[in-house]
């Protein structure tokens, strides 16, 4: 393969504005520390909410409190602020604070995190390789769409298609991305993956598959050569990027990635609040 290498985002690809403004045609509110949160609406509640597609935030919680208030001044109803990584929040009434996780695999300088991952995972790149499955570089952003829109619509997951063909426009076009795709010996395209390169950690931030009797093999051929990219480029993380579904999270943890909390802060104003817990009960479980 190919390839020049990519470089880490100079601040953070879910802390830039940018982000904001391609899936929301909006202007970001931007708070202290620059965090930067889209303006949007919530089942036609007016809100303010980490961006669409972010898997998570990084921002300097020493100075949380700060956020909290400039949060709390804001004409918005809702309010939906993820924290950063491992970071715990807080905050009290009013606010609802909800825990989840992702997966993180480590490594120390001069090694890869492949080291880590179980002998029957390498037997699946050999035999991927072997079936004639090849991973190439790719900026054709029709086709790392349909490939992820595959994998929402069997999930049952809505998705904004035109928003997230902006934001695909926007992150292709990026140094500090990697976006792979898996072909069968056809050359068919059958699973995708988008790297994300943050300051030492990559994340797994998007990926999609077409179902086939080579799609498990496509996937895991995937990871390998995005954590190879990632170690070479000097990172020492990566950031599988979680999952709520217990058979995903425990696939993930295969691989050697450790669970690390993810801590999300929810504000909500009556009578706003009333409808939210009947339209979206998610928001306050």
């Amino acid at each position: 393969m190919n390839m020049i290498t990519p470089t880490q985002h100079p601040t953070s690809w879910y802390m830039d504005p940018d982000w904001c403004r391609m899936t929301t045609s909006q202007e970001p509110w931007v708070g202290p520390h620059a965090i930067a949160l889209a303006k949007s609406s919530v089942k036609g509640v007016p809100s303010l909410i980490t961006p669409p597609w972010a898997l998570h935030s990084e921002w300097e919680v020493e100075g949380s409190d700060q956020v909290r208030e400039a949060l709390e001044k804001q004409e918005r109803a809702l309010v939906v602020i993820d924290f950063p990584l491992g970071e715990s929040c807080t905050w009290k009434k009013p606010w609802h604070v909800q825990e989840n996780h992702t997966r993180i695999l480590r490594w120390n300088p001069g090694e890869t995190g492949l080291s880590q991952w179980p002998k029957h995972r390498l037997k699946q790149v050999r035999k991927a390789n072997s079936k004639g499955i090849t991973i190439e570089l790719s900026e054709n952003i029709e086709e790392v769409l349909a490939l992820h829109q595959m994998a929402r619509k069997r999930k049952s997951i809505a998705s904004d298609e035109a928003a997230l063909r902006r934001l695909f426009n926007f992150v292709l076009n990026s140094p500090h991305q990697t976006s792979l795709i898996a072909r069968d010996d056809q050359g068919n395209a059958i699973a995708n993956a988008i790297i994300l390169h943050n300051k030492g950690r990559s994340i797994y931030a998007f990926g999609g598959q077409k179902r086939s009797a080579l799609s498990s093999l496509a996937t895991v051929s995937l990871l390998h050569k995005a954590i190879e990219i990632a170690a070479n480029m000097g990172q020492l993380s990566f950031d599988f990027g979680g999952s709520r579904d217990h058979g995903v999270d425990r696939f993930y943890a295969e691989f050697g990635a450790e669970k690390v909390c993810k801590h999300r802060a929810i504000y909500c104003r009556k009578p706003q609040q009333w409808w939210l817990k009947v339209v979206r009960p998610d928001l306050f479980s």
